[in-house]
């Protein structure tokens, strides 16, 4: 319920980017990734889908973008994983997060570097 109330709230936070950006850069490690990412593992569908919400606000910021893409450790393999969830929404935030990214060159290297096309294009 707790973990419900916090997504729900950053969300609604997300909605000015520059919330995105103080949340990103407060740390050397975003943290706040690493939990919204855990989030995708959760039993709870309305979980999976706020942080897959919150995902798409963080990809759709230059800020978000640029770790996403600079990461090595295989933050867009994660958004990637949602294409395999039952939920429809879930799917669409995962696209929606991939759309984001693509539209800068480095984005599109990325997604290509990765092996995600082939899952955006079926």
């Amino acid at each position: 319920m707790l973990r419900k109330k916090i997504l729900i709230e950053v969300n609604q936070d997300f909605h000015q980017g520059d919330n995105v950006f103080k949340a990103l850069e407060s740390e050397s490690e975003p943290w706040l990734l690493t939990e919204l990412f855990s989030c995708f593992e959760e039993e709870d569908s309305t979980i999976r889908e706020l942080a897959s919400q919150a995902i798409v606000k963080v990809a759709s910021t230059q800020a978000g973008r640029e770790i996403l893409c600079e990461d090595e450790s295989g933050l867009l393999l994660n958004i990637r994983k949602l294409f395999d969830d039952d939920v429809v929404q879930i799917r669409a935030n995962a696209y929606k997060s991939f759309i984001a990214l693509a539209e800068f060159t480095y984005g599109v290297d990325q997604i290509i570097r990765q092996g995600i096309v082939a899952v955006l294009i079926t």
